[in-house]
This record gives C-alpha cells, structure tokens and sequence, in this order.
C-alpha cells in the first residue's frame, strides 16, 4: 500500500503543468519539464549554463501545445546591462527544436531592470498589463540576486525582505492566476566547511539572498561543475531530489545519459 507521502507526491503531480526544455531526455529527467507550479529558481556560479537555459525557454514557450509548449511569449527581465541577444539569435538558429516550429526573439518582450523599485512596479503593474495584450507562458528574472546584492544591505534587513516577500508572493500570485512558468536566476553565496572528513576546507554553494527568498521558492535548480563536468541538481516538492550531468553547447541545453 502506498503511504501518505506517495499518494500526495503522485497527486500532486498528476496537476502539474510542465514547459519543455527542448530536449527529450531532459525533459525524461525533470519528470515532464519544468514545472509551472510556484517559482523556479535556477542558481549557479557565472558561467554554469543559468542564462542559457532561460534563453532556451524563452524559445521552447513558443512551441505548440501538443510539442510541449504553452504557444505564448515570454517576459525577460534582465538586471545585467546588456541582454544576451547575441546567444539568443545563436539559439534561434541552432536549436533543433526551435528551428522546427520557427520560435523567434518576437514573442519575448525583454525589459531592463536596475533597481528593486522598478522590479515590483514592472511584476505588480507592467506584467499584468502586457498579460492583457499578448499571450504570455513564462516569465524570467535574470537575476534577482542582481538588484539586492548591490543594496549592501544585511542579510536580514527589514527593507530587502519586504521587496522579496511581496515580489515573491505577487510571481506566486501570476503562477496560480493565470497559470504561467515563473523561472528566478539566482546567484550563489559560498560556504566553507573546516571540517570535512579528509581534514581540508569544503566549499559549497547555496542560492544568495537568504532565507526570506528562500521560502518563495517551490522548486530549485542549482547548476555546478565538478571535474570538467556540468551537473544539474534538482529539488522540488513532487521529486525526489535528482542529480544528473548536462551540457551546453551553441546547440542548446541537453541531457548526459
């Protein structure tokens, strides 16, 4: 007989909405895709695949329903000053995919953040109002570490959890609202351990922001490499936290058998 925990965890998500990542045997690992219930956070140091794979679903939302697609655009904000728009167009050309059902840079309405005020007037305000124009399936933040790191404000600040809990629960309400894919891109703060078992100083990394964000999130993608290799690990409340390896080439983000 199956427990409590196994009913509820398949209960769950036989009503999650998932948006593909444009490959299959990613897609196999993650259960269905990503997940549209809450907010999905995807961590990692710079150049771990973070922004490529939120690119690639900029793209991927565009797709047919029936290819695992919502049909819609998606909202990009970016925090950096620059939008990636040359590793987008690389992925427009390059990704199997997207060059099938013909995705484009159109259907992603991209905006420039630069400060938290204009972050919860843009998902409290902007969205809503775009979401009334065009069809929209998910929206990016890259990265919300980008506008409060730079406050220098402590960790526990009034001012900084205000902003996170109320642009938190404004993305929690769009999920539930209206059904979209909500992807967060955080940064990551290192911690050192003095006391592994080999007697040297661990380093391990954990989303930035605390834990007043982190009691946003549903799911968490934390992107890593070790020994050359990329690994992806997984944690979200209708999988068992799953590890596996991936890689990022000018073809996309895909999974490693």
């Amino acid at each position: 007989m199956e427990n409590c925990y196994e009913i509820s965890a398949k209960s769950l998500k036989e009503q999650e909405k998932f948006l593909t990542t444009g490959c299959l045997k990613l897609d196999e690992k993650l259960k269905g895709g990503i997940s549209c219930s809450g907010i999905t956070q995807i961590y990692g140091v710079a150049g771990s695949g973070k922004t490529q794979l939120a690119l690639q679903l900029s793209l991927t939302v565009q797709l047919p329903i029936a290819a695992g697609g919502f049909d819609a655009g998606a909202v990009y904000l970016c925090t950096d000053s620059t939008f990636p728009s040359r590793r987008l167009q690389e992925l427009i050309k390059k990704l199997e995919i997207s060059k099938k059902y013909g995705a484009t840079g159109d259907k992603i309405f991209v905006q420039h953040i630069s400060n938290m005020e204009q972050l919860e007037y843009c998902v409290f305000k902007e969205i809503p109002l775009l979401m009334n124009i065009h069809k929209i399936g998910l929206v990016i933040i890259d990265s919300i570490a980008g506008l409060y790191r730079v406050e220098k404000w402590d960790d526990e600040s009034v001012g900084r959890s205000k902003s996170l809990r109320c642009v938190g629960q404004q993305l929690h309400k769009l999920c539930k609202t209206t059904k979209i894919c909500v992807i967060c891109i955080n940064q990551v703060t290192a911690i050192i351990n003095d006391f592994s078992i080999k007697g040297e100083k661990e380093i391990f990394e954990q989303p930035s922001l605390g834990v007043t964000w982190l009691s946003m999130i549903t799911n968490s993608i934390h992107l890593y490499k070790k020994e050359s290799k990329r690994y992806a690990s997984v944690t979200s409340p209708y999988l068992p936290q799953i590890t596996f390896s991936f890689k990022v080439s000018e073809c996309g983000v895909t999974s490693i058998e």
